[in-house]
């Protein structure tokens, strides 16, 4: 069966609002950002909340290092998930957008926080983001990475690239320089259908070319149903992720579409 799991574009939206929406729209699945999990009112660093200041439009912190969460952080996100019957699915981790190798330094160190704290929080996947489309950004992920994947591979979870409009990671050809720099052949692809379409990059042909690579897909509101159920046809498993943001065009339609294949 299709695994389809709840998630938010803005990595700010109020954690409680996220499951609420996995609740009414009848899902067992959650993906959630960085910021769910240490912005929680839920969690002990609830209390030191940041502003949305405080963070860039791809969820970096700017300020403050990443908080350290320890095992009564993650049981208390777990109990969390737990008493409203919901799985993790995945993690978005801060982004990978310095231009300097000592600010990305420090936001390598921090996502590697991140994905130590995934792996206790039994997150299968750990998704990444890229900076600016510019050459010094594309240079740092790629030596970002090659890091990432070994630590991947200690803490038991999956590492993905999502491609995103006007990031370093925008076109085809620079996932496929991407993976093939990297070295890396476990580190697979977030497909963002939204994304892809706003950089004139049909999701199809990215389907297609990195065929052994996807290991989850974002879809977008349009068509939403028909998309499902094509990916049901073709096997792909999942995890499908659909925002918060887009349910009230398609309701619970999403779930029942999924069942049916």
């Amino acid at each position: 069966m299709l695994t389809v799991a709840a998630y938010a574009k803005d990595p700010l939206t109020p954690l409680d609002g996220l499951l609420q929406f996995a609740k009414d729209t009848r899902l067992a699945h959650v993906h959630l950002a960085w910021e769910h999990i240490v912005r929680s009112p839920r969690s002990p660093n609830g209390s030191h909340a940041r502003g949305a200041a405080d963070f860039s439009p791809r969820g970096l912190s700017t300020r403050d290092s990443t908080p350290v969460i320890g095992n009564s952080g993650v049981n208390t996100i777990l109990e969390c998930l737990h008493g409203e019957g919901l799985e993790l699915a995945g993690i978005d981790a801060t982004a990978l957008d310095g231009l300097d190798g000592e600010t990305f330094k420090k936001q390598t160190d921090d996502i590697c926080v991140q994905m130590r704290a995934a792996g206790r929080l039994g997150a299968g996947n750990v998704t990444l983001t890229a900076g600016p489309r510019d050459p010094a950004n594309f240079a740092h992920v790629v030596d970002g990475l090659r890091r990432l994947t070994v630590l991947a591979d200690r803490v038991g979870v999956a590492l993905s690239i999502r491609n995103v409009c006007d990031s370093s990671v925008e076109q085809l050809d620079d996932l496929h320089r991407l993976f093939h720099e990297v070295g890396a052949k476990h580190l697979t692809l977030d497909l963002d259908m939204a994304e892809f379409q706003a950089a004139v990059v049909k999701p199809y042909d990215a389907a297609i070319s990195f065929a052994y690579r996807v290991a989850r897909i974002r879809v977008c509101d349009i068509n939403l149903e028909a998309t499902l159920a094509t990916l049901q046809r073709d096997g792909f498993t999942g995890p499908v992720l659909v925002a918060l943001e887009d349910g009230p065009r398609w309701a619970g339609g999403v779930i029942e579409t999924a069942r049916r294949h």
